[in-house]
C-alpha cells in the first residue's frame, strides 16, 4: 500500500471534507438555507411581541387622543387648534399607513414575511381608531358637552315670574329658575309640523294670565299639535321649583317661532319676545347630568375599542403563525 510522505500532494479523488470543492458546496448550501427566526413563547419572537404590543397600544392612544380633542372643553374654547391637532394626528396615521403598505408590498424573503401581517394589522387599527375617535367624539360633543358649555357661558336667572316679567329681559339667559308654582298651561299648547312636530306650551305662574306669553317650553315629536296634549321635557311637580334650559339649536328655532305664531293666532294670545326653553325640574342638576354623561361616555367607548383591537391583534397573531409555519 503506497504511502505519502510529509508535504506530498493529496490525490484529486480524495473524499476529505476539507477539500476546496466541498467547502464551496457547503457555502452554497448555507446561502440557500433561509435564516430561521429564533422561537419564543408560542413561536413568537421578541420582534413579534414588540409588534403585537405596538399594534394594540398605538391605535388605543390615537382613539383616546382624537376622542378627547373632539369631546371636551378644548374643542369648545379652542376649536381651530383642536382641529389642527386632529389633522396632525391624521398626518401621523397617513405616514404609518404608507410605511405599513410599503412593508406589505415588499418581496417575500421567507424569514420576515410575517412582519407584513403585523404591518397590515397596525394599518387597520390606526385608521379605524382615527375614524371612530372622530365620529364618537363629535357625537358626544354635540349631545352632551357642547350644550353644557354653552349653557354655562350664558347668564343664569333665578326666581323668575313668567306672568310678570317680559322675555326681552332674558335674551341672554342660559339657565332659568322659575318662581314656585310656575307650571305649563297645556290648554294653549300646539305644534308646527315640518317632517317632525315642533311642540310648544306657554310657561305661566299661579297668578293672573300674563299680558304677553314670552316663556315657552319646547320639544320635538312629543305632542299631537292639539290643545291639552304636550308631553315634552321632564315631568315636574308644580309645588316644587321648576326651570328651563335655553334652546340652543339654531336649526329648530324658526319652527318653534312658527308654532308660537300659530298658537297666538289659534288662542288669541300675544307673545312679543318669546324665550324657548327645555322644561326641567332642576336646571342646575340637569346641566351637571349633561357634563357627567359626556365624561361617562369616554370610558365605555375606549373599552369597546380596546376589545375590538384585541380581536384584531389575535387575528393577526394567528395569521403570523400561519405564515411563519411555512418556512420553519
Amino acid at each position: 500500500m503506497p504511502g505519502y510522505g510529509y508535504g506530498a500532494a493529496q490525490p484529486q479523488n480524495s473524499k476529505s471534507p476539507f477539500g476546496p470543492s466541498n467547502l464551496e458546496a457547503q457555502d452554497e448550501i448555507v446561502q440557500l438555507k433561509p435564516r430561521i427566526a429564533k422561537k419564543g413563547f408560542l413561536g413568537f419572537s421578541l420582534t413579534d411581541n414588540v409588534a403585537m404590543l405596538i399594534t394594540f397600544v398605538l391605535p388605543l392612544l390615537i382613539f383616546a387622543a382624537v376622542y378627547m380633542l373632539m369631546s371636551f372643553y378644548f374643542h369648545y374654547a379652542y376649536a381651530p387648534l383642536a382641529w389642527l391637532l386632529v389633522f396632525l394626528i391624521f398626518a401621523v396615521v397617513a405616514a404609518l399607513g404608507y410605511v405599513a403598505v410599503s412593508r406589505m408590498l415588499q418581496d417575500a424573503d421567507g424569514c420576515s414575511d410575517h412582519l407584513a401581517v403585523w404591518a397590515a394589522a397596525l394599518f387597520v387599527g390606526v385608521v379605524l381608531a382615527f375614524c371612530a375617535g372622530l365620529f364618537f367624539g363629535q357625537r358626544n360633543y354635540g349631545h352632551h358637552t357642547q350644550p353644557y358649555y354653552e349653557w354655562k357661558q350664558l347668564n343664569s336667572y333665578t326666581n323668575v315670574d313668567p306672568s310678570k316679567m317680559e322675555g326681552r329681559a332674558f335674551m341672554d339667559a342660559g339657565k332659568i329658575t322659575f318662581a314656585a308654582g310656575t307650571h305649563l298651561d297645556t290648554k294653549l299648547s300646539t305644534g308646527f309640523m315640518n317632517l317632525d312636530m315642533y311642540c310648544v306650551a306657554p310657561i305661566v305662574s299661579a297668578g293672573a294670565a300674563p299680558a304677553s306669553y314670552d316663556f315657552w317650553a319646547v320639544g320635538v315629536n312629543c305632542c299631537t299639535g292639539a290643545s291639552q296634549n304636550f308631553q315634552c321635557g321632564n315631568p315636574v311637580k308644580t309645588d316644587m321649583t321648576t326651570g328651563g334650559l335655553r334652546l340652543l339649536s339654531d336649526s329648530e328655532l324658526p319652527f318653534y317661532k312658527l308654532a308660537v305664531t300659530q298658537a297666538a293666532t289659534k288662542y288669541g294670545v300675544k307673545s312679543a319676545h318669546p324665550i324657548f326653553v327645555h322644561w326641567v325640574q332642576e336646571p342646575t342638576k340637569t346641566m351637571a347630568d349633561y357634563k357627567d354623561a359626556g365624561w361617562a361616555g369616554f370610558g365605555p367607548a375606549l373599552g369597546l375599542f380596546a376589545v375590538f383591537e384585541a380581536a384584531v391583534v389575535a387575528c393577526a397573531a394567528m395569521m403570523a403563525m400561519i405564515v411563519k409555519s411555512k418556512y420553519t
